[in-house]
């Protein structure tokens, strides 16, 4: 079974919580009510005991085919053949769990936040727990809470399938499911529930039906190579430590003032295509101010750095816009949001990312790390990023294979932009725009 399935309906056990029962009997209740996958977490049990207790535990779930996983201890997983452990930050290191588990087992790591979750993405981790979502009583020692906006962002960026862990019963497990996220951790509303077999299944149900796939989620995790690679390239690097030559900045800011006459021409015609008057007032709404504000960024910095604007197109400008046009004329407003969507929502991401690390005393590109980083940029891009996700809801197999070779075209451009930008001819710069190897 892939590991998004097991993720449905996670147990957690927690003696205390069990209401005098044995940890056996809440484990058999709930696996006759569809638990998928149990943890066993046992924070102050001596070794001795937490592996038989782990032993007995596995009788429990062997017969129905259920994984079992050890909170924490790598030697006691070892001891019993767990399936597999699940770490927090705090943790043995990843490395060496994997070292010791092998390449088989299954490996849960705890984040506490985005920066958590970027770093996870580097690590071959079978699963990420996105923790906590609400505040919680049986976890007192953890960071802020997600909310769901924040684990609605975390789904998207992850590499790896997610469970949400934190608060999760039947009030509030709809509304996280439904945020594309693969699964549940419950821990009180199973073992402290008075009939636990249909406390569990009533969860299950819940999870089932409100279950959403999310159309960014996947296709952030097909491209994750391209972002990864972005972020290495030099002009990037140098720009978020202020190094960067103004030859450079200069020839990027040139090709990037021809892009953008294009981009906000085809934004105000991809607004004619919405099928309501808000969506296409937000879209009119989204292009002006962008609109307003690069082109302030961009006359601030040509005026006060003198750069020279009046060059022709790159061979990867010229193909970025032709792909835009393209799509933008296909008259697909699936396609076309799909497009236009890498240069919004990459550039929000590597702006909050050079802001989290940058220092922008001195730095002279102060204002452009500043323009898309900022907290409305980003509003705006996490509202086209929810569009995006309900739109995907109804298109058909034909449009979404559309939309994802649109992304991961102009997410290819978007890294081809800011290496022209850096090397520009003097690499004899030719632009292939082949996805392969790239995904």
């Amino acid at each position: 079974m892939e590991i998004k399935e097991l993720l449905k309906l996670y147990l957690v056990t927690d003696r205390s919580l069990s209401l005098g029962r044995s940890l056996e009997e809440v484990i058999s209740k709930a696996v006759a009510g569809g638990v998928t996958m149990v943890q066993l977490r046992e924070k102050d049990t001596p070794t001795g005991e937490f592996v038989e207790l782990a032993r007995r535990v596995k009788s429990v779930l062997e017969p129905a085919g259920v994984p079992l996983i050890i909170n924490d201890r790598v030697d006691v997983a070892l001891a019993v053949d767990a399936a597999g452990v699940h770490i927090g930050q705090s943790d043995m290191d990843y490395a060496d769990v994997r070292r010791l588990m092998g390449p088989d087992k299954i490996i849960g790591l705890s984040v506490e936040n985005i920066g958590d979750l970027l770093m996870a993405n580097e690590l071959d981790v079978d699963y990420v727990g996105i923790s906590p979502v609400y505040g919680t009583p049986t976890k007192t020692d953890t960071a802020a809470p997600f909310g769901l906006e924040g684990l609605k962002e975390a789904v998207r960026l992850s590499a790896h399938p997610t469970v949400a862990i934190g608060g999760m019963n039947q009030s509030t497990a709809g509304a996280v499911v439904a945020t594309g996220c693969d699964g549940i951790a419950v821990v009180s509303a199973i073992s402290s529930a008075e009939d636990i077999t249909a406390a569990t299944h009533a969860l299950k149900e819940i999870v089932e039906t409100h279950a959403r796939p999310s159309w960014c989620q996947q296709i952030w995790r097909t491209s994750s190579r391209i972002y990864r690679e972005i972020l290495t390239l030099d002009f990037l690097k140098e720009l978020a430590n202020g190094s960067l030559s103004m030859e450079i900045f200069g020839r990027y800011i040139a090709q990037d003032e021809i892009y953008l006459g294009n981009y906000y021409r085809n934004m105000m015609a991809l607004a004619d295509m919405m099928d309501n008057d808000a969506d296409r007032e937000l879209f009119v709404a989204f292009a002006q101010s962008g609109m307003e504000g690069e082109k302030a960024m961009h006359e601030l910095l040509i005026e006060r750095y003198g750069m020279d604007i009046q060059v022709n197109a790159s061979v990867v400008t010229e193909g970025y816009n032709r792909l835009i046009q393209e799509t933008i004329q296909s008259g697909n407003k699936y396609a076309s949001l799909a497009v236009m969507l890498p240069c919004m929502w990459i550039y929000n991401r590597v702006g909050l990312e050079i802001l989290a690390q940058a220092k922008l005393e001195g730095n002279p590109y102060k204002e452009w790390i500043l323009e898309y980083g900022n907290e409305a940029f980003t509003e705006g891009v996490n509202t086209v990023l929810d569009i995006m996700d309900a739109w995907a809801l109804e298109a058909d197999a034909q449009t979404l294979e559309e939309m994802n070779r649109v992304y991961l075209r102009a997410a290819l451009y978007e890294y081809a932009f800011w290496d022209y930008g850096y090397y520009g001819e003097n690499k004899g710069y030719e632009y292939a725009d082949s996805l392969e190897g790239w995904i």
